[in-house]
């Protein structure tokens, strides 16, 4: 009979861990390399508060949805709704996490007085990221196109994967200007030589998100990463990076 009782005792404390490291499996998360300090910052805190461990994952949106319909393994994309919601996933629901902010930034060494200046001879490379598979990308060329400056700059485009690619072009000093987030260049200090903010008239407004795909595993992790999203901790860091 102990011999027994021993025996079940030891497969329910197996059972039990097979649960319990089933909840603890990771989420991951998938954003616009554009947006690797906030949701790294999300994502850390998160943790700490108790969460489980999550798995990131950047790059340009292009790749990253090609990846989620592919793989199956990703859980939440964070990146602008609009373009998301016709990506051809399906979600389960949507978290906002703030408006972005389009800006054009420089190197050291240089000046623009107004974003428009970017059509002045001066400025001989300008760096954007690619329409077709950026946010910022697509942003960029509807200011460019709105502002009446789209063939001004045609010759001196450099087209770009991803944000901080045209980041470390501005501030390499390879580009004379770039267009990017702000969240990606305001705590740049003294490494650029400064940005201005795009009048957010001359482009289609950009709601950052976090959405769930629908066909997680992962339910339990995901309504808890929603909840801590709407925790003042995560809007404080939310703020701080210009969201």
């Amino acid at each position: 009979m102990m011999r027994r009782i021993a025996c079940l005792c030891a497969v329910l404390a197996a059972m039990l861990c097979l649960a319990v490291s089933a909840l603890a499996e990771n989420l991951t998360l998938a954003a616009g390399a554009g947006y690797k300090k906030p949701v790294t910052a999300l994502a850390k805190a998160f943790e700490a508060a108790g969460g489980v461990k999550t798995d990131l994952i950047f790059g340009n949106m292009g790749q990253i949805i090609t990846q989620a319909k592919g793989s199956g393994a990703i859980d939440i994309l964070v990146g602008e709704k609009n373009f998301l919601d016709k990506a051809g996933l399906v979600f389960s629901g949507s978290v906002p996490l703030g408006h972005g902010v389009l800006v054009v930034a420089w190197p050291k060494g240089k000046t623009l007085a107004a974003p428009g200046d970017v059509a002045k001879p001066e400025v001989k490379r300008l760096a954007m990221p690619d329409p077709a598979k950026a946010i910022y990308g697509k942003a960029a060329a509807e200011y460019l196109k709105k502002a009446g400056l789209e063939k001004a700059v045609a010759d001196k485009l450099l087209v770009v994967g991803t944000v901080p690619q045209v980041t470390a072009y501005i501030q390499s000093g390879e580009v004379d200007a770039g267009f990017v987030n702000r969240t990606d260049v305001m705590d740049l200090g003294e490494a650029i030589g400064g940005y201005l903010e795009i009048d957010p008239a001359l482009y289609a407004p950009i709601e950052l998100a976090a959405l769930p795909l629908a066909d997680s595993k992962n339910a339990e992790a995901i309504k808890a990463f929603a909840a801590f999203l709407a925790t003042p901790q995560a809007r404080e860091i939310l703020k701080k990076h210009g969201l």
